[in-house]
């Protein structure tokens, strides 16, 4: 097949392409979902590593609830009170997987050697599960948007009950607005904005055009941290929208198999169980798993009397956002800019 290692093969008198060659056709998307999740898992529980013991495990997470104000007015003799109240939600884990192989002698009419190939395949499974894993937290982060109806937006542009969002008209002034309903909302301190390549620019511009112009619009920027996606937010906008929330609200928890963390390493079939620490810097630590087994591999660049290592690279995370008491409130807010 022609998009196999095969066609790398000596025989076929392939030239090997120089790296700066291949960087289009090995490029990949920005990754802000899971690199702000994985940043904010500090803010979580401790010991929730040690909660989950297995695969099927549930990891409850204990939170206070907020105690509703009361309405009397005056001193009684006899008062009576209501206990404060606490509620229980689960971190949803999701686990992501790819697989390839390699074989003992596939570098031998290989232009690539054993390394190098070896490399590029966890190089691209490693891609792919961060590629995967990016993709599934903005949809979580969609799915826990803020629901509620009758929202008042006030000084923050207006909110639309039909899309569940902030609209925003004003494009100098979004992030302004934006952090003005969070504050109308309650929520004080730095945020977290993920915005789409179509809003992107709009606040870029607001951010670098400068002390010096007639208008300054820099100053909006202070306290939120903007991070670009290239994947759609809402098909409801098209000039642009946004997630904002608190920043610590969205969390993707690395969880690792206890064996792998332990590590097995046997001969034949049994194989190994490690975990690898992603080499291109995100934090995140994968669960790995390989066994070995013979193969004719003539027909693949290898030998008719080959050994085939299958491995086996995964990702846990484990998606979260702050339980709220109100049905349908949440923390993350969908913003749209119009007109």
């Amino acid at each position: 097949m022609a998009d196999t290692y095969s066609s790398g093969l000596l025989t076929n008198a392939q030239v090997k392409l120089a790296s700066k060659y291949q960087e289009a056709e090995l490029r990949r998307k920005e990754r802000p979902v899971l690199a702000i999740g994985t940043r904010n898992a500090q803010y979580t529980l401790p010991d929730w590593k040690t909660l989950k013991t297995a695969e099927a495990r549930t990891v409850e997470v204990k939170y206070l609830k907020q105690t509703a104000a009361g309405s009397a007015t005056a001193k009684v003799h006899n008062h009576t009170g209501t206990k404060g109240a606490a509620g229980t939600m689960n971190l949803s884990f999701t686990c992501f997987t790819e697989t390839f192989y390699t074989s003992a002698k596939m570098a031998q009419n290989n232009v690539f050697g054993f390394e190098q190939l070896f490399q590029h395949q966890l190089e691209q499974a490693i891609d792919n599960l961060k590629d995967r894993a990016e993709t599934a937290g903005l949809a979580y982060m969609a799915a826990h948007t803020c629901q509620l109806i009758g929202i008042n937006a006030q000084g923050g542009g207006t909110w639309s009950d039909a899309n569940t969002a902030l609209e925003i008209s004003d494009k100098d002034y979004f992030t302004q607005q934006a952090k003005n309903f969070m504050r109308g909302r309650y929520y004080r301190g730095n945020y977290d904005l993920v915005a789409d390549l179509n809003l992107t620019p709009v606040l870029e511009h607001a951010m670098w055009q400068g002390a010096g112009n007639s208008v300054n619009l820099n100053p909006q920027m202070q306290g939120v941290n903007i991070a670009a996606t290239a994947e759609v937010i809402s098909g409801n906008y098209g000039s642009g929208a946004a997630f904002i929330m608190p920043e610590g609200t969205f969390k993707a928890l690395n969880w690792n198999d206890p064996l792998n963390v332990q590590g097995l390493n046997r001969q034949g079939n049994v194989g190994m169980f490690d975990t690898l620490l992603d080499p291109f810097g995100s934090g995140l630590i994968f669960d790995v798993s390989m066994y070995s087994e013979r193969a004719n591999e003539s027909a693949n660049g290898g030998g008719v009397q080959d050994v085939n290592d299958q491995w086996e690279v995964s990702l846990w995370v484990g998606w979260g956002v702050p339980p709220l008491s109100t049905a349908n409130d949440s923390a993350i807010h969908l913003v749209g800019l119009v007109g």
